[in-house]
C-alpha cells in the first residue's frame, strides 16, 4: 500500500481491479468552513448566516429603534440595554410631553420602548435598563463601565452596537466609554469579549430631531441598510408607539441605517478639535469636564495603565 498524502488520489496493490478502480478515483476533500467575519454575522442573510447574540447598548430609550430599527428586526437573538431612563432632571421634557411626575415620564418611556420593540419581535424580558437619570451617563463612568461588563458577562454577546465616540451627545460619549472599557476589562480577566459595532445617531443641533448619520469626523468604512417600502413601513409604525417622543419623530428621517466597526478610542483627548456637537447645548458638560471624568474613571479602572502614562 502506498499512500500519498498530499495528493487527491491513492494507490492500491494486490487487491481487485474493479475495487483497485473504484479506490483509484479522485477523493473529493472536504470542505473547511470559514469562519464569518463579525461584519458578515451581524449583516448577512439567509442559512449562511448562523445565529449570534446581539446586544444593542443605547444611552436612551428610543435610540436603538432610530438608529437600529430595521437591524433589530432581522436578528434572531438580541438583548437591548438602555442606560439611562430618558427622563432628564430638570422636568423640561417630562412637562412638555404632558407628565407632572418625572417617574411617570421614565415610565410611559419605558413602555413605549416595549411596544415599539415588540413589532421588531424583541421580548419584553430582553429590554433591560439602568436607569441612570438623563444627562447623568457621564457622573460615575466607572460604576456603568462595570455594571456594562456584568452585563456582557451575563448575556454571552458575540456582537455589541452602541454610539460612537464623536462628540455628539454626552450620554452617548459616556455609553461608548463604558461599552470599549467594558470589553477592555474582559480581556484583562480573561474572558472572550464581543465585536464592536456603532451606530449613527446623534440630536440636531436644536435638539429636536434624531439624526441618523455620523457627524463628520475620520472617513471610515460604512454599512448603509437602504429601507425598502415593508421596512419603513415597520419602522413608522415602530416610531408610531412613542407617543411622547411624537414632536422629536416627526422631524427624525425614518432611515437609512448605517453602521461601522470603531476605531481604538483615545478617551482621554476629545474626538476631534473644535466645539463639540453637545457643546451647543446649555444642559450639558464642557468637553473640559467631560474629558476630566473620563480620566478619571480610566484611572480607576485601570490604575496601573494610568500610573505608567
Amino acid at each position: 500500500m502506498r499512500a500519498i498524502v498530499g495528493h487527491t488520489y491513492v494507490s492500491l496493490l494486490k487487491l481487485d481491479r474493479s475495487f483497485r478502480d473504484q479506490m483509484t478515483q479522485p477523493i473529493q476533500p472536504k470542505k473547511r468552513r470559514i469562519p464569518r467575519s463579525p461584519h458578515a454575522k451581524l449583516f448577512g442573510t439567509g442559512e449562511h448566516n448562523p445565529i449570534m447574540r446581539c446586544s444593542v447598548i443605547v444611552a436612551h430609550p428610543a435610540d436603538e429603534v432610530v438608529g437600529a430599527g430595521c437591524l433589530i428586526s432581522k436578528l434572531v437573538d438580541v438583548t437591548v440595554l438602555h442606560v439611562t431612563d430618558g427622563a432628564p432632571c430638570d422636568m423640561e421634557d417630562a412637562k412638555a410631553a404632558g407628565f407632572k411626575e418625572l417617574s411617570q415620564y421614565a415610565e410611559a418611556r419605558k413602555r413605549e420602548c416595549i411596544s415599539a420593540l415588540a413589532i421588531a419581535n424583541v421580548p419584553q424580558d430582553r429590554i433591560l435598563g439602568f436607569g441612570v437619570p438623563d444627562h447623568c451617563a457621564s457622573n460615575n463612568l466607572a460604576a456603568l463601565t462595570k455594571k456594562i461588563t456584568t452585563f456582557l458577562q451575563q448575556s454571552g454577546a458575540d456582537i455589541v452596537v452602541t454610539h460612537p465616540y464623536e462628540g455628539g451627545h454626552p450620554d452617548h460619549d459616556a455609553t461608548a466609554f463604558a461599552t470599549h472599557a467594558a470589553v477592555r476589562l474582559m480581556k484583562k480577566n480573561g474572558f472572550r469579549p464581543p465585536a464592536l459595532f456603532e451606530m449613527a445617531l446623534h440630536p440636531s443641533k436644536d435638539s429636536k430631531a434624531k439624526v441618523p448619520e455620523f457627524l463628520p469626523g475620520t472617513e471610515r468604512e460604512t454599512t448603509t441598510l437602504l429601507l425598502d417600502d415593508r421596512a419603513m413601513e415597520l419602522k413608522q409604525r415602530m416610531f408610531a408607539c412613542f407617543e411622547s417622543q411624537r414632536e422629536s419623530l416627526q422631524v427624525s428621517p425614518v432611515g437609512p441605517e448605517k453602521f461601522r466597526q470603531p476605531v481604538a478610542y483615545d478617551f482621554t483627548t476629545p474626538p476631534h478639535e473644535g466645539k463639540l456637537h453637545y457643546e451647543w447645548f446649555d444642559w450639558a458638560p464642557r468637553k473640559d469636564e467631560w474629558l476630566a471624568l473620563a480620566r478619571k474613571a480610566l484611572a480607576d479602572l485601570f490604575p496601573r495603565k494610568a500610573a505608567a502614562g
